[in-house]
């Protein structure tokens, strides 16, 4: 994978963002950050933030949430490494933020609506991890592994939008977009799978310009042997590389088994849908994993 990485970082280096990393007392964030400077990246510290705290007192104020707040109520708020780093971002002082290897992604989420809010484009949040392949030959996109528990056609389709776009950003290459199911067009009657083909329906009105197809098996959506058993006419001709799943349970596991037996790096999870870029962390991150979803942060604050 070292070809594609280097690529990353490079684009992202270009791209002279300021990122904060608003873990810092993590080990493993500490590593990266020294990294990260090393190589040129302009780390912005969360005590060069507190500077700016009757500023973000007022950004406070301005937002919905902090309603009839007591002093107290603020000052707690802005004791948090989290809230501080993101009321930076939302006032232009940083341009991404990193964090989840110490917060829950309930925590980072929560409170990137709060303080970011969604983009207009946007009905809601949802994730994508990126999938790296042990020798370099495979990029793929997963989502959503990270925010939708059961996503309805709507928010499937929603979601395979903004993992398309993220992964022609990331990967700059066309994506091939596979909406799976244990069935594979009407093999299986079951309420889950219309879900899905209602999805494709969707999918196909709003963005027909895409390739993708579906409902289909994972083989159906790799192997182009099966596919042309299963699905002769299929558009992806077993050469999907963005996998929308059916659900929270079925994404996660998946990237997972990925992750631990087949040696997959796996980056993200990725938030997609806010005004700004927050990426969140597994709380099982590596160093390098921190290193490479800051360089995509950098990539996704245009």
């Amino acid at each position: 994978m070292l070809d594609f990485k280097e690529s990353l970082l490079d684009r992202a280096l270009k791209k002279n963002k300021k990122i904060c990393l608003p873990e810092e007392s993590d080990k493993r964030v500490k590593s990266a950050k020294k990294h990260l400077l090393s190589l040129g990246f302009e780390i912005i510290n969360i005590n060069q933030l507190r500077g700016n705290g009757e500023e973000y007192i007022d950004k406070i104020l301005s937002k919905p949430f902090s309603k009839n707040w007591t002093s107290e109520m603020k000052s707690n708020f802005l004791s948090s490494n989290l809230n501080l780093s993101l009321l930076a971002l939302d006032n232009g002082d940083v341009d991404c933020v990193v964090a989840g290897a110490v917060n829950t992604t309930s925590r980072v989420i929560r409170s990137s609506i709060r303080i970011i809010g969604l983009h207009s484009s946007a009905k809601w949040i949802s994730s994508v991890f990126f999938m790296l392949s042990p020798c370099g030959e495979k990029l793929y996109t997963f989502s959503d592994c990270g925010v939708i528990p059961d996503p309805n056609s709507e928010q499937l389709c929603e979601i395979a939008f903004q993992a398309s776009k993220l992964h022609d950003l990331v990967f700059k290459e066309s994506p091939k977009v596979s909406f799976l199911s244990f069935s594979t067009k009407g093999s299986a009657k079951h309420f889950k799978v219309s879900k899905v083909q209602d999805a494709v329906k969707l999918f196909s009105k709003k963005h027909g310009n895409i390739i993708h197809d579906g409902e289909m098996q994972f083989d159906t959506a790799v192997n182009s042997t099966i596919s042309s058993l299963k699905m002769p006419e299929s558009k992806l001709s077993g050469d999907a590389n963005v996998f929308i799943f059916p659900d929270l349970n079925s994404a996660n596991i998946a990237y997972k088994i990925a992750n631990h037996l087949a040696n997959y790096q796996s980056l993200g999870p990725i938030l997609v849908g806010l005004n700004k870029p927050v990426n969140d962390l597994s709380r099982g991150c590596s160093v390098d994993d921190i290193i490479y979803v800051s360089a995509v942060a950098c990539l996704q604050s245009n």
